[in-house]
């Protein structure tokens, strides 16, 4: 059995201005950086084999607070870099609802059509992503029962989850993925089983503590 904890980075200013960041290399905000303490301090587990994280540097560095915590490495993967938005990059979503109204409404509407110049699809995006999966569970599956953190980002986590759970593209929107969400996957022998969705109880456990 392979354990796979699925995170989304923390928060970054980008994030906070609704700017497409996609594989721009985006530092965390403050508050980006809190949230990654929060989960390395509340982390639900007390014991993890690994962890991988996308290139980027918001990934790399929510990544680090859970492997300080462990003492192991990060070790990263281009495979899980966020999609490539291409033309959109830096853009201000504000912006393409005045300059390209009609590819905004194919991302939100039909995110499985969307065709924009010098960038990935989603089918693209969602098939490397899997990829990554993929060779961390070969990485892994022989070692026994492992647990392994993978950081990556919002889209390429909707898409990894849409291949799990069998759900459109089209549909991916519809799977939230808060900044430093926990999901839970469970692998045995290449099945996949969803074990939490979306969670951010890391961050609330805060407001109840003395």
């Amino acid at each position: 059995m392979v354990e796979i904890i699925l995170i989304r980075h923390g928060l970054t200013l980008w994030n906070r201005a609704a700017r497409i960041q996609g594989i721009s290399d985006v530092e965390l905000s403050e508050e980006g950086l809190r949230q990654a303490e929060l989960l390395a301090k509340n982390f639900p587990f007390d014991k993890v084999d690994a962890v991988y994280s996308s290139d980027l540097s918001r990934a790399k560095t929510t990544a680090k607070f859970v492997a300080d915590k462990f003492n192991l490495p990060v070790q990263t993967t281009a495979e899980l870099r966020e999609v490539d938005f291409g033309i959109w990059e830096g853009k201000y979503f504000s912006e393409l609802e005045k300059f390209d109204a009609d590819n905004l409404k194919t991302f939100y509407k039909n995110p499985d059509e969307l065709k924009l110049d010098r960038a990935e699809t989603f089918q693209q995006a969602q098939s490397r992503a899997m990829n990554a999966i993929k060779k961390i569970i070969a990485n892994h599956e022989s070692d026994g029962d492992s647990r392994i953190v993978a950081v990556a980002h919002g889209s390429i986590n909707r898409t990894i989850l849409c291949a799990i759970l069998d759900i459109p593209l089209k549909n991916m929107w519809r799977l939230s993925q808060f900044n430093t969400a926990i999901n839970i996957l469970r692998v045995d022998d290449g099945n996949f089983t969803v074990q939490l969705l979306n969670s951010t109880a890391h961050i609330d456990l805060e407001k109840f503590l003395p």
